[in-house]
């Protein structure tokens, strides 16, 4: 009996299969999607839709996902806010606001001078503009981190609590990553006794790492957390058992919407958009072996349809 070729094309996609009672899966040929394209049951993939399976495809707007079949495709990131590139001496520029507050996320308050940090000197003689509270206090913010002030300080400073707080308002909702890092940049021997680094979001401490006095490599952290529009991320950097001296740290952070996949569903049968888009194509499925006995009979039936027919039924 002889065979015939059968193709079929989808844009750019041409497929071949054998003709008359052949059911083998069919084979691609060529394809100039660049983001891919899927195959009788393959797996997910991004890019223009491709032939639907069962798995199907995700292209670059919901598509029919195979027969009644899903596909997820990851969401493109987006950054919210990064705290150094972000930096501005102006308050509330990208959302960001700088302040301090006395242990508490209750009693913020926004710093409201501008000034040089004057605590540390680096080695490139660079002058680091920051906000400060007050010439009586070493609370000072600039770009790379902070210095807060201590109940044991030095003059000029009075010796009170004051934490910088660094404070991102969310106008997003969702989850969102949080990471950064941490580490002294004044590492003076034996100046200073450590701070704590902290994250807090709408007044709950989700995060809280100690840096050592000289500890300059510091150290990287990654959390998750849930905000609202208007919710607030503190970075507070906390002068350790209150100890002030030598403190200026360090302390980044960067906030991401989370990941989440995109899942394309197949439209409802009864919906309006179900009557416009194309079934999508499907291969013939193999013949059980009692259709094939069955076919196999008839067409030895006297009468029947001749054997000597190049293209037997399907």
């Amino acid at each position: 009996m002889a065979a015939a070729l059968t193709f079929a094309t989808f844009g750019a996609l041409v497929l071949v299969g054998l003709g008359s009672g052949a059911c083998s899966p069919e084979i691609l040929i060529a394809s100039s999607d660049s983001g891919g394209a899927g195959t009788t049951g393959g797996s997910a993939v991004s890019g223009t839709a491709g032939v639907g399976g069962n798995g199907g495809t995700v292209g670059s707007e919901p598509s029919e996902a195979g027969q009644a079949g899903e596909a997820a495709a990851p969401e493109a990131p987006r950054l919210l806010a990064d705290s150094v590139a972000d930096f501005a001496l102006v308050q509330g520029e990208h959302g960001w606001y700088y302040g301090y507050d006395d242990g508490t996320s209750a009693s913020y308050l926004p710093m409201t001078r501008i000034s040089v940090i004057t605590t540390y000197t680096p080695e490139s003689g660079d002058v680091w503009e920051c906000w400060a509270n007050d010439s009586a206090h070493w609370t000072q913010i600039f770009q790379l981190g902070a210095h807060g002030n201590g109940t044991d300080t030095s003059p000029p400073s009075v010796p009170v609590l004051e934490r910088a707080v660094r404070r991102w308002v969310s106008s997003y909702e969702g989850d969102v990553k949080i990471s950064g890092e941490a580490a002294k940049i004044d590492v003076a021997p034996m100046g200073s006794n450590g701070v704590d680094a902290r994250v807090v979001v709408d007044g709950v401490e989700l995060y809280s790492a100690p840096i050592s006095g000289e500890d300059a490599a510091g150290l990287s952290y990654e959390l998750t957390a849930h905000v609202n529009i208007g919710s607030t991320v503190d970075f507070v950097l906390d002068p350790r058992d209150g100890d002030d001296h030598h403190d200026l740290s360090r302390f980044t952070g960067v906030i991401a919407r989370r990941f989440h996949a995109i899942v394309a569903r197949r439209a409802h049968s009864g919906s309006a958009a179900s009557w416009l888009r194309p079934a999508p194509w499907r291969p013939r499925p193999c013949p059980s072996p009692a259709a094939t006995a069955r076919r196999s009979n008839l067409l030895r039936r006297p009468g029947g349809p001749s054997e000597s027919r190049e293209h037997a039924p399907a």
